[in-house]
């Protein structure tokens, strides 16, 4: 699950080149024009876990790899695999993200970005390989689910001085800068733990703002001092970030991680 719109940006340097292409899903892609391109492939966030013992645990990040600049024409041919975020279930741990792939011709091998490992304890970020920078993903951690790192491993979800989140991004920007080879992504989802909610039935998505930005982790939510009847869950990741974990004291039936971020895979033209 995410909250990153996706775009595709056209015209510009380049002489017209498209700026930004978003393969949100498993296809054969082949070039629309001739020229030299970028790639970033992200894997999948792992998912959060739903317990009623106060011992929450979050996703781990999607791994990040980046091919600086590969010459391409409209007769080459490349296969995309991009992961699945990992799922939840109430009272239960979140599943793995899955890994997401690119592969084809003038490739010599797979850039690969694995998934992040859903909730258990310190659920690890996902590794990368094949690339011209390959950054593990963050971990997951009580505050919420890990980052994705494009500068090197990710963020952990956060808990300073009761500000808690999950993870944010290594660079933060607007989705209007993300092009030419660069990426930004957002903040982590925001936690939030209440100690005296109860008797409830009322369903508790945790803060307004607990689900993870792009590249960013969602947050955690608690709720102690008897729990509520209600559904609660933790937030969920943005692309490629780990789901929040949440925790219901009334019972672990009530109680939901945040998804995992899917994966993605951005080519992005580079100016000649």
């Amino acid at each position: 699950m995410s909250n990153f719109s996706d775009f595709i940006g056209g015209g510009g340097g380049g002489g017209g080149l498209p700026v930004n292409i978003i393969l949100g899903y498993s296809q054969t892609w082949v070039p629309p024009v001739d020229g030299n391109i970028c790639i970033h492939v992200v894997g999948a966030g792992g998912g959060g876990r739903g317990v009623d013992n106060n011992s929450l645990s979050s996703g781990g990040a999607g791994g990040y790899c980046k091919k600086n600049s590969l010459a391409v024409t409209t007769s080459g041919s490349f296969t995309v695999v991009i992961g699945a975020g990992g799922g939840v279930a109430n009272g239960g741990h979140g599943s793995n993200g899955g890994n997401s792939t690119f592969s084809g011709t003038g490739l010599s091998s797979t850039l690969t970005a694995n998934g992040g490992v859903g909730s258990s304890s310190g659920s690890a970020g996902g590794t990368a390989s094949n690339g011209d920078v390959n950054n593990t993903g963050g971990e997951g951690s009580i505050s919420g689910g890990g980052a994705v790192g494009l500068t090197g491993t990710g963020n952990q979800g956060q808990n300073n001085n009761r500000d808690w989140h999950g993870g944010n991004c290594d660079v933060i920007g607007p989705e209007s800068l993300i092009g030419y080879g660069y990426l930004c992504g957002g903040l982590g989802g925001r936690a939030m733990h209440a100690y005296s909610i109860s008797n409830s039935y009322v369903t508790v998505t945790q803060s307004p703002d607990g689900n993870g930005g792009f590249l960013a982790g969602g947050g955690s939510y608690s709720v102690q001092n008897g729990g509520t009847y209600g559904q609660t869950m933790g937030g969920n990741g943005g692309i490629g970030g780990g789901g929040g974990g949440c925790n219901n004291t009334f019972t672990a039936s009530r109680a939901r991680g945040g998804y995992g971020g899917n994966g993605i895979v951005i080519i992005q033209y580079l100016p000649s």
